[in-house]
C-alpha cells in the first residue's frame, strides 16, 4: 500500500512528465508555425482533412497498444490538431491581410454571462486586439446593432446538437443584408444554479431561454413540479434570480454566468447529449474574400416552390460537382405552409471557378437563393473511435 511518502514521490513524477508534455507541446508549436510559412510561400492549402483522420487513427492504434482509450486519445488530439490549424490560419490571415488584429465592437444576446457572450469573448479573443461588447435583449436587436452601424459584428447562435437548428435565426437570416463571415463552436454546460446551495425538490420556480430546456429535457422531465419561466437569456434568467433572492427559485444557466452572478451551483452536465455543442455565425455589413489556401464553407437559402424533385435536384449537383454539404436543414415559410426554404452549408470557396459554375446550375432549379457568406470553416476532425 502506497505511503504518505511514495505519494509524494508519484505526485512529483507526474509534476515532470507534464512539465515535458508542455515543453513538447511547445516545440510542435514552433514546428506548425515553419509548417505555415513553407505552406504559404508554397501556395498550399492549411489544412488536409484526410491526413488528419489518418494522423487520428495510427495515434488511436498507438493509444491501445499503451491501454489508452480511444475516446480520450481522439478528444486530445482532436483539440491539438485545431490549434494547430488555428494558429497556421492567423498566420496565413496576417500575411494575407484579410482582416487586422483592431479594437472592435461586438453585439450579442445579453447580459454577460450568456452563451452568446461566451462566443463573442471566445471570437473576439482570437481575432481581435481589443473588443467593446454589447448587450442586446433580442436576437433581432443583435442584428439591427449592426445594421445601424451600432456595432461591428453580431454573434448569432444557428444551431446545437441537441435542440438542432435555432429557427428564429435563421428567419432574421434570410431578412438581413449582413453576411456570415465566421463561425465558432462552443461546448455547452448547463448548469442548475441557485442563490443558496439547497435541495432539488424544495426548488418550485426554474427560469432561462427556451433553448436550454430544450437541450435539458431528460432532467427537467424528472421534476413535473418544477414551473418553468422563459426569459430573453441564460444571463437574463440568472440576473432575475439574484434580483427576486428566493431560495425556492432556480437557473439552467453557464458555469462562467455562475461566477458573474454569485450563483451556487447544484448540478452540472445537463444536457441531453454528452457533447453539447452550439454553433455561433459571425455577422458582418461586408462580405469577406478568402485565400484559397484556407479551409473554408459557403452557406445559402433557397426555395423551390412548389416543384416535385427540386430538392433532389439540387442535391445532385453538388454530387455531380463532387461538393461536400456539411448541413442542410428545411423550414417551412411564414404564410406559405406548403412550401419549404433551405438552408444549406457546402465546404468550398464561393470565389472558385467550381462554385460559380455550380450556382448557375442550382438558381436554375431554385425559385429564391441568397448567398449569406462565404468564411473559414471550423470544423473538427470527424473521426469514429
Amino acid at each position: 500500500m502506497p505511503t504518505k511518502n511514495s505519494l509524494l514521490i508519484f505526485r512529483n513524477e507526474i509534476n515532470n512528465i507534464d512539465k515535458k508534455i508542455v515543453k513538447l507541446l511547445a516545440e510542435r508549436k514552433n514546428l506548425v508555425l515553419k509548417i505555415a510559412q513553407s505552406k504559404i510561400e508554397n501556395n498550399q492549402a492549411i489544412r488536409d482533412i484526410e491526413r488528419e483522420k489518418k494522423i487520428l487513427q495510427k495515434l488511436i492504434f498507438l493509444g491501445k497498444k499503451n491501454n489508452l482509450t480511444p475516446e480520450y486519445i481522439t478528444q486530445l488530439f482532436q483539440l491539438i490538431i485545431e490549434e494547430s490549424v488555428s494558429t497556421q490560419k492567423k498566420l496565413l490571415e496576417k500575411f494575407c491581410n484579410d482582416h487586422k488584429l483592431i479594437s472592435t465592437n461586438f453585439s450579442f444576446l445579453g447580459p454577460k454571462g450568456s452563451y452568446s457572450h461566451i462566443a463573442a469573448c471566445e471570437y473576439a479573443d482570437r481575432n481581435f486586439q481589443t473588443c467593446i461588447k454589447n448587450e442586446c435583449s433580442t436576437f433581432e436587436e443583435v442584428i439591427l446593432s449592426v445594421e445601424n452601424n451600432q456595432s461591428d459584428y453580431a454573434v448569432l447562435p444557428i444551431e446545437n446538437t441537441c435542440s438542432g437548428s435555432i429557427n428564429e435565426v435563421f428567419n432574421l437570416l434570410k431578412n438581413t443584408n449582413l453576411f456570415i463571415v465566421g463561425e465558432i463552436n462552443i461546448f455547452i454546460n448547463h448548469c442548475l444554479l441557485a442563490i443558496e446551495n439547497v435541495e432539488l425538490h424544495k426548488i418550485q420556480k426554474v427560469y432561462s431561454h427556451p433553448q436550454p430546456f430544450q437541450q435539458c429535457s431528460n432532467f427537467i422531465k424528472q421534476f413535473p413540479e418544477w414551473k418553468i419561466k422563459y426569459t430573453k437569456s441564460t444571463a437574463d434568467a440568472m440576473k432575475k434570480i439574484t434580483q427576486y433572492n428566493k431560495i425556492t427559485n432556480a437557473v439552467l444557466g453557464s458555469e462562467i454566468g455562475s461566477k458573474i452572478y454569485g450563483l451556487k451551483i447544484l448540478r452540472k452536465n445537463l444536457s441531453n447529449k454528452e457533447k453539447n455543442i452550439t454553433r455561433f455565425v459571425i455577422l458582418h455589413k461586408n462580405s469577406i474574400k478568402i485565400s484559397e489556401q484556407i479551409p473554408t464553407k459557403t452557406t445559402l437559402i433557397f426555395s423551390t416552390g412548389q416543384e416535385s424533385g427540386a430538392l433532389a435536384k439540387v442535391l445532385l449537383i453538388l454530387q455531380e460537382k463532387k461538393l461536400i454539404m456539411k448541413k442542410l436543414s428545411s423550414q417551412t415559410i411564414y404564410k406559405n405552409p406548403s412550401e419549404e426554404m433551405f438552408y444549406i452549408d457546402i465546404e468550398v470557396n464561393l470565389s472558385s471557378p467550381l462554385m460559380q459554375d455550380t450556382l448557375k446550375e442550382i438558381k436554375n432549379n431554385t425559385k429564391f437563393i441568397k448567398i449569406l457568406g462565404c468564411y473559414p470553416s471550423e470544423n473538427i476532425v470527424p473521426i469514429t473511435p
